[in-house]
């Protein structure tokens, strides 16, 4: 039987493993990088706006 100490350390690898997969996901996708490269550009630029204009556009 595996210990609790066992247990959590393959828990915490399999999560380290899903996110790990996520990531290659995103990085080979190339439109969605292009859409995160061209969002960190608008945020360098200052083209922010706040999450209440936001949310009072989407009414």
């Amino acid at each position: 039987m595996l210990s609790e100490k066992e247990i959590k350390l393959i828990t915490e690898t399999r999560d380290l493993l899903e996110e790990l997969l996520e990531t290659l996901e995103i990085v080979s996708d190339k439109s969605l990088m292009k859409e995160i490269k061209r969002a960190q550009e608008d945020v360098k630029a200052g083209k922010l706006r706040d999450f209440d204009e936001f949310v009072k556009e989407l009414d």
